[in-house]
């Protein structure tokens, strides 16, 4: 007769003691094997694996992948077991973000219309663009720590959908850095498109005889900008990961980690899209735990990546 709560754990299990240490009372039973735990092999009911299988799959001592032995097979694995343990929390820490996201979207959007019942343009321009600017605050901030619940989950430790809200003070760090990669990528851009204008108004050509030319820079400026972009993936890991991020430290630090693993990040990346595509395909039922087993992916690479970099401090 067992006294068990939510994923196995409770108070107590009822006469059982546990496998590893049988002098002690078991709290609680291992969720991959059944084995009885006490309180030490539960981590005081942190825990929800027994030691064994914490040493089967890798957990317990940290993330075992790094830059030097990690492969796309062994990092599918590890997330899968995970993913195959917690897809039901996970789901519903996916589905928090966007309720959350989706809240407070609806409610800054009425700002705008704010502006209109004043009748001021200058008021709704502003509120306007106050509206952009708290939008991607909260999306950032909840999606940082989303991330933060996957390295949880990733070095061993137990969901916690709280952790969701933990990344607050990190606004400002992820506001200035998105403003730091716009600047990155809108200057190039915009050099690209003063020299096809002055090419027009030079040559006194229309616009639609540029039009093959300015396609032609693009397809060959493709290549090099995904060259310069790829590392920009790992920035949401990164900002997430660390304590105080600097948005300057956190672009280098992301170019360092990506430093002869563009084409790899790339793949990964590419898998996480296929993998929530194919969630959408079933009835979008599969959303929520795709896009958990994305999230999953993409945090295991940034720390198998990050272990054993040389990053300047």
């Amino acid at each position: 007769m067992t006294d068990m709560g939510f994923g196995g754990m409770g108070p107590g299990v009822a006469g059982a003691q546990c496998a590893l240490h049988p002098d002690q009372p078991a709290m609680s039973t291992c969720t991959r094997c059944g084995s009885f735990m006490c309180s030490t092999c539960a981590e005081g009911g942190a825990q929800t694996l027994c030691p064994s299988c914490q040493q089967r799959l890798g957990l317990g001592q940290g993330f075992p992948l790094n830059r030097a032995n990690w492969s796309f097979s062994a990092l599918w694995d590890y997330c899968f077991e995970i993913f195959k343990r917690e897809w039901l929390m996970l789901s519903v820490s996916i589905l928090v973000f966007f309720g959350v996201a989706f809240i407070v979207q609806f409610i800054v959007n009425l700002l705008p219309l704010l502006g209109a019942a004043l009748k001021s343009q200058v008021t709704t321009i502003v509120l306007t663009i106050l509206t952009m600017i708290i939008q991607q605050a909260v999306q950032g901030v909840l999606g940082l720590g989303l991330m933060r619940v996957m390295f949880d989950l990733l070095e061993g430790q137990k969901l916690d959908i709280g952790r969701l809200f933990s990344q607050l003070h990190k606004v400002g760090p992820f506001l200035l850095t998105m403003l730091l990669v716009v600047l990155m990528i809108a200057i190039p851009v915009g050099v690209i498109g003063g020299i096809i204008g002055v090419a027009r108004v030079a040559s006194g050509m229309a616009w639609e005889s540029l039009l093959p030319v300015a396609l032609g820079l693009g397809v060959l400026a493709f290549i090099p900008l995904l060259y310069f972009l790829i590392p920009l993936f790992l920035l949401q890991a990164e900002i997430a990961y660390s304590d105080e991020p600097s948005p300057m430290q956190v672009l280098r630090n992301c170019y360092a980690y990506a430093r002869g693993e563009r084409l790899s990040i790339f793949g990964v990346f590419l898998v996480g899209i296929l993998v929530a595509m194919v969630g959408m395909l079933a009835c979008c039922v599969g959303v929520l735990p795709a896009m958990g087993m994305t999230y999953l992916l993409m945090g295991g690479l940034y720390l198998a990546l990050r272990n054993g970099a040389e990053i300047e401090s």
